[in-house]
């Protein structure tokens, strides 16, 4: 007889683990709040454009890379087309000094070394780690808790390409490293690329992915992207129940045995797996009554939040650049951090996300939440700040875009309220916490003591994950559950690409 799996969340990575949970032959049932697919891989309509929440860059969007066959195996990127940009982002100071961040390494390294000569061993360091990230396959596919004694050994060989780079990058932060350019501007230049406490191998990885052409943007955005693969998910015959938000787990004599949901309907399983986020899993879904040292040491550390101001411009922008900084003449203090750059993304590359002749911008800020959180407790005032960060973004770029001055009609604003409202993220984070580079790799148990028949994935069990780190919990909670049921994990067939 099937077991069935309940799966909670929508999101990349519940969906991913129904998939997976599909072809391996349980019954499946996916319970979503919202409704569609995607948690925070999302985008809105506003008066005809489609404003993206989520993707700027996806990793395993090149033909025969290593994500691309494992995001293909769950039905996404199936014909779609990809743009890849040549410049990947452009950086605009004062007195019209500009870095652009090429994608190709060779090119990147020749501009960065004609910007600052004196930089010369760092610029060479970066862009050598890069090079050599980009030709090593990584360890991805199995589940780290199913690892055999002469899995490391194996590892240990497929990494050596990157000893030289791996024991000194992994133990600093982007900040950090940074510090040792001479130049202020290509410091602040390459700063853009990742936050500044992640690990140096963070911002090497994405440079290796842009050099490899699997770092592009799928046609269409976020939302298109979860939607293919919850179409697969489907047509694999799972089932999903949208707008069906879990009130809590069930558990019975030490076992997940189902959830209740916001009606009070409850929903029985063998398996529950919450791919919702983790601190809304463990302090409301289950009440706190599961918290493992690990865990609560994690909620102990920082995320990073954002302000997304989405604006429409009755402008045709394609010949500007599709991803922009702009040094600010002042720090801009928004939710309590300094902003020195505003950051703009301009999808007019993209058609299906504009009107014919018009464009989307999206201009992003760092922004704490608790001030949001003080400020929404008088929506006056909470709408009043929104309103003043909006009116200065469209100042912005009307003044850096002058075909749209005075043609801005439609705009949006995204707090970190929005997003906790909206898929019920701790402090409204775009991403899981920041791991200090001292603290090694970090991550979550996919089960928790004294709870049996649960799984916990996402984004916050693997961090930093993002996207394909949220797709891989799912793959990888199914092979643990196939190890446990004594089924051999099935992989693919993959569908045509």
């Amino acid at each position: 007889m099937s077991k069935k799996i309940i799966i909670i969340g929508a999101g990349i990575a519940g969906l991913s683990a129904g998939c997976h949970a599909r072809r391996n032959g349980y019954e499946v049932e996916i319970f979503e709040k919202e409704n569609r697919p995607g948690g925070l891989c999302t985008a809105w309509e506003r008066n005809g454009y489609t404003f993206d929440g989520c993707i700027h860059w996806l990793v395993g969007t090149g033909p025969g890379s290593q994500f691309n066959r494992l995001w293909r195996e769950v039905g996404a990127l199936q014909g779609s087309e990809i743009y890849d940009h040549e410049v990947f982002l452009r950086l605009e100071g004062e007195q019209g000094r500009c870095v652009n961040i090429y994608s190709d390494l060779e090119r990147l390294k020749n501009h960065l070394l004609e910007l600052s000569p004196e930089d010369a061993p760092v610029i060479e360091e970066i862009t050598g780690a890069a090079l050599a990230f980009s030709r090593v396959k990584f360890p991805l596919e199995k589940a780290r808790e199913l690892y055999r004694p002469w899995d490391l050994p194996r590892l240990m060989v497929r990494m050596l390409p990157l000893f030289q780079y791996m024991g000194k990058l992994s133990r600093v932060s982007v900040a950090a490293y940074l510090k040792n350019f001479k130049d202020p501007f290509l410091r602040e230049a390459l700063g853009q690329l990742m936050p500044g406490g992640y690990a140096m191998t963070g911002l090497v990885s994405t440079l290796a992915s842009l050099h490899s052409r699997d770092a592009g943007f799928p046609r269409g955005g976020s939302l298109e992207f979860a939607r293919s693969i919850e179409q697969y998910y489907l047509a694999l015959g799972g089932q999903i129940r949208y707008r069906a938000g879990v009130k809590r787990i069930l558990v019975e004599g030490g076992r997940a045995a189902g959830i209740i949901l916001e009606d009070g309907t409850r929903e029985y399983g063998d398996i529950i797996i919450s791919a919702a986020d983790l601190h809304h899993t463990l302090y409301t879904l289950l009440k706190g009554k599961y918290l493992t040292p690990p865990i609560k040491q994690a909620f102990r550390l920082d995320t990073y939040t954002s302000v997304q101001v989405s604006l429409g411009v009755a402008a045709d922008l394609a010949a500007e650049p599709h991803r922009l900084a702009l040094r600010l003449k002042e720090p801009w203090v928004v939710g309590g951090e300094a902003n020195r750059y505003l950051l703009i993304n301009n999808y007019a590359f993209d058609p299906t996300l504009n009107p014919p002749g018009k464009t989307a911008l999206a201009a992003t800020l760092y922004s704490g939440y608790e001030e949001w959180s003080k400020l929404a407790q008088d929506q006056s005032r909470y709408r009043e700040e929104k309103e003043k960060i909006a009116a200065r973004v469209v100042e912005l770029v009307e003044q850096r875009f002058p075909a749209a001055r005075g043609r801005v009609e439609t705009v949006d604003v995204a707090t970190p309220l929005t997003y906790n409202r909206y898929t019920n993220v701790y402090q409204g984070a775009y991403m899981a916490w920041i791991v200090p580079p001292a603290a090694g790799q970090m991550s979550i148990a996919k089960t928790l003591p004294g709870l049996e028949g649960f799984y916990q994935i996402g984004q916050w069990v693997q961090p930093p994950a993002g996207l394909p780190g949220s797709m891989l919990t799912g793959r990888h909670v199914l092979q643990v559950i196939c190890r446990k049921d004594k089924r051999r994990f099935r992989e693919g067939p993959l569908p045509p690409p």
